[in-house]
């Protein structure tokens, strides 16, 4: 230890033993508001509670941490003027619990070093000054704690010397934490801090102001702060009693509010729509939008205005404000001539609602629809000029256009039908094969359900002009909403009146089915007539011959006639005659194989080579008349043999087409002509010279039965092609 006095060992020996507690304080550049501990005694050390080592590294601060910086300031005045100082203080111990006591200062200069030599005595009796001071400091440290503000108590370099519980709490810091410490180190941000270090060192402190201190957690808080600088009879600063108001809320209200008006002016003055506010007077009081500046219009031609001196007939524009000042949201469509052209507008007015429930203006915000009408009007001009009925439905099913064709086909005018569904029973409508057809299976009324495109749907549909029913082939398509490709806004129909098709059609079938059955007697009576016409002859010169043994000799050729006569009766009466046969599952591989076995002698004769080629992976099973399709690859085979007399080759080829099974017989016979080909399974228009034709039409017969489907394709000289189409199980 460093001593003040000629005999070190004797006076720290002195100093050891003092039964009064002392402390001696060291000044720091003689400055009184900068000093550490220098020495104390055991005395101290038991009345504080501390050993010597705690007390020398312990910041000196804390021992008048429950002073007043007027306290302080008192103390360290009488000092600077008189040198030393008598009073009482209370002091904090190791665990916080005050200890009063008489205090004996004095001021001494050694050297150039100054030191304060405190003596402490425990004062155990109390005056009534005292207790009424301490009660006065308890009252104003509870209205500190109880106040919801930053109270902070700062010397006049920054430090922190005490503060309130609100403080605390909002801060996240504890007093231990900043007490004695610059308060910019700890909530002030690198931007600001030097500003602030400024104003403390050059005592400029200001009264009032605002800024963002950093609390423990790293939030930022928005604070007002008021200042009051407390200053000694010789004007220097002895302490700052700073009071702050948390706004962060308030600030950042503000703030957003600022913002979404910047937002809502730039929104609304960008917006090709317009946007106005009307009074209850029916007066414009502002209007914002790009619309008005694109068109070369001011606001001023529109602000200040009445609704009545802007339209001609204003009474539509005057119910439609009135309803929104009652507080209800409306819509309208109107149109104003300015500059000599024609403007159409669609508005929404909005209320504005103040707090207390009142509607002083409504918000109306109007687009220009001029594009869209003229695009209607072009629309419908087309439509118009159709030579197709158009019809256009809405998502009910109700007609919200219809052009005039649509009104001379459907027999009603065009007003009648805007109020009409597919639903009415005055369609009386009927589907292709004449049953009732309900207003849901109307093809307008599936497609609205499902999306779905319906074509050449015919439809039979009562014409009330014309007191009958007429024919009508209807298309149906769906129109989406703008930017969607599932909401469906309308559904569009387009439909003929094809009456005097289908009659036509009627005739030409009429007329195709008595040329065909006049083909098919011509050629009954052909087939019977030659037989029998043979037969008569060789019968009459028996009968006229002199030796009637020689009817033995005919007798081979009359039967051969006959069973050509019994042969053409068979065919006919198989493609006539519905048996009724068991339906079973069979493989198509093996029914062609057997009727490939069928035919071995008339293949081998004619030096045929066959070939089957299966690209199937799996069993191919069909739900079939066995025998019937055995009869169908049975003809298509004998076809192609007797097409290839002089050999060639006969391939069969299998391929699997999702479920189905498609069939291929080719031969690299004599081919058909297009003729030909284009009146295969009619009868009497064989290929072969004897033939009758009704092979193939039983093979048609039979594939149909079977809901498959048969093609033939073919080039004279290369070969032949047909192919069968089967569903499989």
């Amino acid at each position: 230890m460093k001593t003040v006095v000629n005999e070190p060992s004797l006076f720290e020996q002195i100093f050891e033993k003092l039964t009064f507690p002392v402390l001696i304080l060291e000044l720091l550049d003689g400055n009184l508001d900068n000093y550490r501990l220098y020495d104390v005694n055991d005395a101290a050390c038991s009345l504080l509670k501390y050993s010597k080592e705690e007390l020398l590294t312990k910041e000196i601060w804390s021992l008048s941490s429950n002073l007043t910086p007027k306290v302080l300031g008192t103390v360290k005045d009488l000092l600077i003027k008189d040198g030393k100082i008598s009073t009482v203080l209370d002091l904090p111990e190791r665990n916080e619990n005050l200890i009063t006591v008489e205090v004996n200062a004095s001021l001494i200069n050694i050297g150039n070093q100054q030191f304060i030599f405190c003596m402490l005595k425990e004062f155990s009796t109390r005056h009534c000054h005292h207790d009424a001071l301490e009660e006065e400091n308890r009252y104003l440290r509870t209205v500190m704690d109880t106040i919801q503000s930053f109270i902070l108590i700062l010397d006049k370099d920054g430090r922190v010397n005490n503060w309130n519980q609100y403080a605390e709490k909002i801060s996240g810091y504890t007093l231990e934490e900043v007490q004695y410490k610059k308060f910019w180190d700890f909530f002030i941000d690198n931007s600001e801090k030097q500003r602030i270090v400024e104003n403390y060192l050059s005592g400029k402190i200001p009264a009032d102001y605002e800024n963002f201190w950093r609390m423990k957690n790293g939030e930022k808080r928005f604070i007002k702060w008021k200042s009051e600088t407390v200053k000694d009879q010789a004007g220097n600063i002895q302490f700052i009693l700073a009071t702050g108001v948390d706004i962060t809320d308030k600030v950042l209200s503000f703030k957003e509010l600022e913002k979404s008006r910047e937002k809502y002016k730039a929104l609304v003055s960008s917006m090709q729509d317009i946007v106005i506010t009307i009074d209850q007077s029916y007066k414009i009081t502002s209007v914002h939008g790009k619309w008005i500046e694109t068109n070369d219009f001011t606001r001023e031609a529109f602000e200040g205005k009445s609704i009545h001196e802007l339209f001609n007939d204003s009474r539509i524009q005057q119910m439609e404000v009135q309803k929104a000042l009652l507080g209800k949201n409306t819509e309208f469509e109107w149109d104003l001539e300015i500059n000599g052209k024609t403007h159409y507008f669609h508005s929404v007015l909005s209320p504005i609602v103040l707090k207390n429930h009142m509607i002083k203006e409504v918000v109306g915000v109007t687009r220009d629809i001029t594009y869209k009408k003229n695009l209607q009007e072009y629309h419908k001009r087309i439509y118009e000029a159709l030579t197709s009925g158009v019809i256009l439905q809405d998502t009910n099913g109700k007609i919200v256009y219809a052009n005039n064709n649509a009104s001379e086909i459907l027999g009603y005018n065009q007003k009648a039908l805007i109020n009409m569904t597919s639903l009415n029973a005055e369609w009386d409508a009927e589907n292709a094969l004449g049953e009732p057809l309900c207003g849901n299976e109307h093809p307008a009324m599936k497609t609205l359900e499902t999306g779905e495109e319906f074509s050449n749907i015919e439809m039979f549909v009562f014409n009330p002009v014309k007191n009958e029913k007429r024919w009508i082939l209807i298309d149906t398509r769906a129109i989406f909403e703008a930017g969607s490709s599932n909401k469906i806004e309308y559904v569009l129909s387009t439909f003929h009146d094809i009456t005097e098709k289908k009659e036509m059609d009627q005739i030409m079938q009429q007329s195709q089915k008595l040329a065909m059955i006049g083909r098919l007697a011509s050629g009954v009576v052909h087939e019977i007539r030659n037989p029998l016409t043979s037969i008569m002859g060789l019968l009459k010169f028996v009968e006229e011959g002199q030796d009637q043994n020689k009817v033995f000799d005919y007798l081979p050729v009359i039967k051969m006639e006959l069973e050509q006569i019994n042969r053409f009766t068979n065919e006919f009466i198989e493609l006539s005659y519905s048996k009724e046969y068991d339906w079973t599952v069979a493989d198509i591989d093996s029914i062609i194989r057997y009727s490939l076995n069928s035919l071995q002698t008339e293949i081998n004769d004619c030096n045929i080579i066959t070939k089957i080629e299966n690209n199937c992976n799996k069993d191919l099973l069909v739900n079939c008349i066995e025998p019937h399709l055995k009869l169908l690859f049975i003809n298509l085979f004998k076809n192609s043999i007797d097409a290839m007399p002089h050999g060639g080759n006969l391939t069969t080829k299998l391929e699997c087409i999702e479920e189905k099974v498609v069939v291929s017989v080719i031969d690299t016979g004599n081919g058909i002509s297009p003729e030909r080909l284009k009146h295969l399974c009619e009868p009497y228009y064989s290929t072969k010279e004897k033939g009758t034709g009704l092979g193939l039409m039983r093979s048609l017969k039979i594939v149909h039965d079977h809901n498959g489907k048969i093609d033939f394709s073919s080039e004279e000289g290369k070969g032949t092609v047909v192919t069968v189409e089967l569903f499989l199980k």
